[in-house]
């Protein structure tokens, strides 16, 4: 498995080639995980192994604090950025700093779908996250230029209420000229949510759209507030066992037969960022789908401790690759940016390159 150091000259633009061949002619995935949401939602470490050493040990109170936890760490910024109010000055800036690293990514997905020589392909592209918050929704609403599906079929309703289902996903939208016969299909972007999100609320048995504030646990809770809290959001929670018997159950599963089937696509490419592959359903559907030999993978790793695990997971195989840092440096969601914005550069995106040497 090739890895190639984003550093010297020479290897940026080997790195541009690797890129530029693959987006030309692929159906373009990327798997995003919580290390793009960083630093608005903190890294948690390993939280489903923690989680499930408390259930082995009969602590389930302490299993739920655990979850507790690790919900508030992503429900104080969401709410935050539903609200337009912030605790400080430093959670408003690293707010804006995740949106707008979410901007500069959708800018450059939409460019490369409209300047791609092919039109044999699907002007689409699919992102795939595991992170429950709304940043990439927020910034969907600068980019007038795509269509950001999120699974929800919006049609006139007094309720404002939108049911979801994934068979929403990979639909195409068309525009055509009154005075020339001409017909443009724009470009979308497909935001699959594997394990649910926080604007995701249950009526009866199916799922609506619902971008309000999350009611926060009390203070001194007792057993009965930190159920409900748990109960309020439709999210697949960090442990083995997965969720209880919910209507999240058969759309989990529907939403990771979307991604084995992205990736069994003739000509797929999936790029990976801020994704540590912890999650053993994901892993085990990446690894089985790289027997596709037409699939490609591209894994950006934010440090060099990173891709050497990401060398234990995928070394055997020859159709992935590793981007990783100089020794001592790290890739962000910046630097991300920055490597896919040297391949399409944007006039409109104004995002400085950062120093990774």
């Amino acid at each position: 498995m090739p890895r190639k150091t984003y550093g010297s000259d020479h290897d940026k633009q080997h790195i541009r080639y690797i890129f530029e061949r693959s987006l030309q002619s692929a159906n373009i995935n990327i798997l995003i995980g919580s290390g793009a949401s960083y630093p608005a939602v903190e890294l948690v470490g390993d939280i489903e192994k923690d989680i499930d050493e408390l259930l082995a040990e009969n602590k389930q109170s302490d299993a739920n604090n655990k979850k507790c936890d690790f919900m508030k760490n992503v429900q104080t910024p969401t709410n935050q950025l539903i609200s337009d109010q912030y605790n400080d000055d430093t959670s408003k800036k690293n707010i804006e700093t995740v949106v707008k690293n979410y901007e500069v990514l959708l800018n450059i997905l939409t460019t490369i779908l409209i300047k791609r020589k092919t039109k044999l392909l699907s002007t689409q592209a699919t992102i795939f996250t595991t992170n429950y918050d709304l940043f990439i929704e927020k910034a969907s609403e600068t980019v007038q230029s795509v269509r950001l599906n999120d699974g929800f079929h919006r049609f006139p309703s007094l309720s404002n209420q939108f049911d979801f289902s994934p068979q929403n996903f990979f639909e195409t939208t068309s525009v055509s000229g009154n005075l020339y016969d001409y017909k443009v299909e724009i470009p979308a972007i497909n935001l699959v949510k594997l394990h649910g999100s926080l604007s995701w609320k249950r009526n009866n048995e199916a799922i609506i759209c619902c971008f309000e504030q999350t009611n926060c646990l009390p203070d001194n809770p007792s057993e009965r507030d930190i159920e409900e809290f748990l109960e309020q959001f439709i999210v697949v929670l960090p442990q083995m066992g997965k969720f209880q018997e919910t209507v999240m159950n058969r759309v989990y599963y529907d939403l990771l037969r979307i991604y084995s089937n992205q990736l069994d696509k003739k000509n797929s490419l999936l790029i990976v960022f801020g994704f540590s592959f912890a999650d053993k359903h994901i892993y085990e559907i990446t690894e089985r789908s790289l027997k596709n030999p037409t699939l490609k993978v591209i894994i950006v790793s934010y440090s060099t401790d990173d891709a050497n695990n990401f060398q234990k997971l995928f070394g055997k195989y020859n159709n992935v690759d590793i981007i990783e840092p100089k020794k001592g440096a790290y890739i962000n969601f910046e630097v991300f940016n920055t490597i896919l914005k040297s391949i399409v550069p944007l006039n409109e995106v104004s995002n400085e390159d950062s120093n990774v040497d």
